[in-house]
């Protein structure tokens, strides 16, 4: 029996690093999709996410979208939707502990410790780092507060640039 040996693609681009290991059709199965990625890189086309996303209006007030949560939502729930708030009116759309517990403590919500609830959030893969001390909600995130708070969550469409270069665009 033949075995194949195992073939690797590895890109570095500053450190962000991609790797990619398996056999030899496993690896070429990528090299489409990443000779796509590898143009929109090096082109510096700036991805068009930022031009189509919705925008933050649609969210109301702060006040308005809290009242989207059932009574019976958790601090940790709460925390996640301020965190999602802020995260959609940010240009770097992500959100720092001290911001959401912040808007939430303006409007009478007192959270006895928001970082507990943001590490909470983080273990249930409901938020990822961005960079330190930054997050944003994942797409974990937005379904569970979808559940919670209805459509006033949207959906994210995957539409930025590299989301599309695996899907023939």
């Amino acid at each position: 029996m033949k075995v194949d040996a195992p073939a690797r693609i590895r890109i570095n681009l500053a450190q962000r690093e991609l790797e990619v290991e398996g056999s030899e059709d496993f690896v070429r199965s990528f090299g489409d999709r990443l000779e796509r990625m590898m143009e929109l890189l090096t082109s510096g086309a700036a991805p068009p996410v930022a031009a189509t996303r919705a925008p933050a209006a649609r969210l109301g007030s702060f006040g308005e979208f809290l009242h989207h949560l059932p009574g019976t939502a958790t601090d940790v729930d709460r925390m996640l939707a301020a965190g999602f708030y802020v995260q959609e009116h940010a240009p770097d759309r992500s959100f720092a502990t001290a911001e959401a517990s912040r808007r939430l403590s303006e409007h009478g919500i007192k959270i006895g410790n928001p970082s507990q609830c943001v590490r909470q959030s983080l273990m249930a893969k409901r938020v990822f780092v961005v960079e330190r001390g930054r997050y944003r909600v994942s797409q974990t995130g937005r379904q569970h507060l979808r559940q919670l708070m209805g459509p006033v969550i949207e959906e994210e469409a995957g539409t930025g640039a590299l989301d599309r270069a695996g899907d023939g665009a």
